[in-house]
């Protein structure tokens, strides 16, 4: 299967993060979470999609805004567990900042997307239009378009761009 678009899902519970080049996703995503966090089995009902980034070219350009994107997550969540100011909280508080990556996650991929660059035109859809707002202190990159991602039953619907 050729995959020219990412796909971001997120835990509706938990607000963990998971990024997937198919719309639907497979058990092995879970590895993404680690072994610490990873329940032990896909439920579509807790995943709910985040953006859908469509208009790659390639997939080799949307695997590597993918690579980028998980390891730019992969670097803040380090970052995060290893804070002193993380560690002096409680135990229960720090797991709940640990897997809410929602915000993080949107950073990473606005991050991602400049590094990686592109020539092509992308369009970010957006489950709600409040989540492009969290893309941190620079503006996204010029090449992004940003549309309304239609959803009926947690499943795509169309795509509307604004």
């Amino acid at each position: 299967m050729v995959a020219n678009s990412v796909y971001i899902y997120r835990h509706v519970q938990t607000k963990q993060i998971l990024v997937s080049l198919r719309q639907n996703m497979k058990n092995k995503v879970l590895n993404q979470l680690g072994t610490k966090n990873a329940p032990v089995r896909l439920r579509k009902d807790l995943w709910r999609p985040l953006v859908a980034l469509t208009g790659f070219e390639t997939p080799q350009s949307a695997q590597a805004v993918t690579d980028a994107l998980l390891q730019r997550s992969k670097a803040r969540q380090i970052d995060l567990q290893t804070s002193e100011s993380h560690l002096a909280r409680p135990k229960r508080l720090r797991v709940v900042d640990e897997l809410n990556l929602v915000e993080t996650s949107i950073v990473s991929l606005r991050e991602a997307l400049e590094t990686v660059g592109s020539k092509e035109k992308l369009l970010a859809l957006w489950e709600q239009p409040h989540f492009m707002e969290l893309k941190g202190e620079k503006e996204w990159p010029s090449f992004l378009e940003h549309g309304q991602l239609e959803l009926k039953n947690n499943r795509f619907v169309n795509e509307t761009t604004n």
